[in-house]
């Protein structure tokens, strides 16, 4: 007994080393050969049967487990039930999205929506919603079966949650299914760049940058890095491959970084694209996309401010056709937060991360919302002066002497979708109380789902938004 037990180890223990010695996860393709406009891109997702151009939908999902997708899906469901009349034509609210930003729990339903449309409506709750992803990821690590994948110092626990996201969630869908449906919504999965501390998205405008093939990889794998929290789950690696001889730097980064604008976000920008194109960073470290901005939102202000100059996204709202655009921001936070420790004991590791990465987050957050806030406010004040200028002066008149009045007038709605705008105390505290976790309960969920409807139902600028569309 003691030699078949003996035996027994030294055979684990052979494989455990024959893991850690072979076992690599999927890993990033090397781009065939350069092309700046193929690949998934804005301008390659064109209007789907019920998306026009002069209505532009923005959507933004929030980090924050299940507690975040399901709000998110909410979201998606009161839209597919609101029912608008844009250009003659009746159709959903829905039908006009155009872009999904998302990052972590949000990236969920981004991403499933963006594969597979109205399907979302029929399998998404039994599939994710309802399903203990936080649970079913214990027990792959627990398992012996696992275990030698484990070992390897190449393979994380983050790569066997994107596994089981491909294959179980996702059904092995790559970028280029996304791409091939033709149609939008564009889906921007954000993950967070380990090393710099930025955001990271899942477009091949950025992984150009890697002299990468967006195309080839794993939709759920791009989930799963979106939502690799730190200290919970490992960080997910791309490789940073050598750029051909067809490699065309971008030129607005060689421009950029020629003024010499130290701290403006252009520049800053400009740098950060810039340390991807040298020899010097062979791999790229990706976590969780809330680390870096929570609420998804970064992507949207950084395009409306052109931080990143002819980028297709920014170009479509300088279209004439663009007459309205709506921005709407799922923000899954929870205000309520438990007492430290009310014995003034010495904080455990867990309570000080957990201070450590919420306290940033949320003033990041909230100056996000400031900026989109103010943003929409000047857009505003600038459409009442060039109407009250072209009433004293005449249309012809302003053109000549406002050139920075030229462009469409369009109309902006930014709505946010959170807790703080439930009515009901008791119904805001039962939401609060919902934890950030990858494991509901399943009446969780429904009240999650409920509130979504219930606050958009409820926003002024949601109400504002479906008179000017009927």
């Amino acid at each position: 007994m003691p030699g078949k037990r003996a035996g027994l180890w030294a055979f684990t223990g052979v494989l455990l080393f024959l893991a850690g010695c072979h076992t690599i996860p999927l890993r990033n393709e090397p781009l065939a050969r350069f092309d700046k406009d193929a690949g998934y891109r804005y301008q390659n997702t064109p209007c789907g049967k019920g998306n026009s151009d002069s209505l532009l939908v923005v959507l933004t999902f929030s980090g924050g487990g299940t507690r975040a997708a399901a709000l998110s899906y909410g979201v998606l469901e009161k839209l597919r039930d609101t029912t608008i009349v844009w250009e003659g034509q009746e159709r959903t609210l829905l039908d006009e999205v155009d872009v999904i930003s998302s990052v972590s729990g949000g990236s969920l339903p981004a991403a499933y929506y963006g594969l597979f449309g109205d399907e979302i409506f029929e399998d998404f709750p039994d599939k994710v919603l309802y399903h203990s992803i936080q649970d079913g990821l214990i027990r792959r690590v627990l398992s012996p079966f696992n275990w030698p994948k484990l070992a390897s110092p190449f393979y994380g626990r983050t790569d066997m949650l994107a596994d089981d996201f491909s294959r179980r969630i996702f059904k092995e869908k790559t970028f280029a299914d996304l791409q091939a449906k033709s149609e939008r919504p564009f889906i921007v999965l954000n993950a967070t760049d380990t090393e710099l501390g930025t955001r990271f998205d899942f477009t091949q405008r950025q992984f150009d940058l890697l002299y990468s093939d967006l195309s080839a990889y794993p939709v759920g794998h791009a989930v799963a890095a979106s939502a690799a929290f730190p200290g919970l789950l490992t960080p997910v690696t791309l490789r940073n491959y050598p750029k051909g001889d067809d490699f065309v730097k971008p030129a607005w980064i060689g421009e950029e970084l020629a003024r010499e604008r130290a701290g403006h976000p252009r520049h800053r920008a400009a740098l950060q694209a810039e340390s991807y194109l040298g020899e010097d960073r062979p791999w790229v470290y990706l976590c969780d996309g809330g680390v870096s901005d929570n609420l998804g939102l970064l992507p949207v202000l950084q395009l409306l401010h052109g931080t990143f100059p002819g980028d297709n996204f920014q170009a479509s709202l300088k279209n004439e056709a663009v007459r309205k655009m709506v921005v709407i921001t799922v923000n899954a936070k929870r205000e309520k937060k438990p007492p430290l420790d009310p014995k003034g004991k010495v904080l455990g590791l867990f309570q000080v991360l957990g201070v450590a990465t919420s306290a940033p987050l949320s003033n990041l957050t909230d100056s996000e919302l400031v900026i989109m806030r103010s943003y929409v406010r000047q857009q505003e004040e600038r459409q009442r002066f060039k109407r009250r200028l072209t009433e004293l002066y005449g249309a012809e008149a302003v053109a000549k002497n406002f050139p920075e009045l030229a462009g469409p007038d369009v109309d902006h709605h930014f709505i946010e979708v959170d807790f703080d705008r439930v009515g009901d105390e008791a119904e805001r505290e039962s939401l609060n109380d919902i934890p950030t976790a990858f494991k509901l309960k399943r009446e969780q969920v429904d009240a999650l789902r409920k509130a979504a409807g219930e606050i958009l139902d409820a926003h002024p600028e949601f109400q504002e938004c479906l008179v000017e569309t009927r």
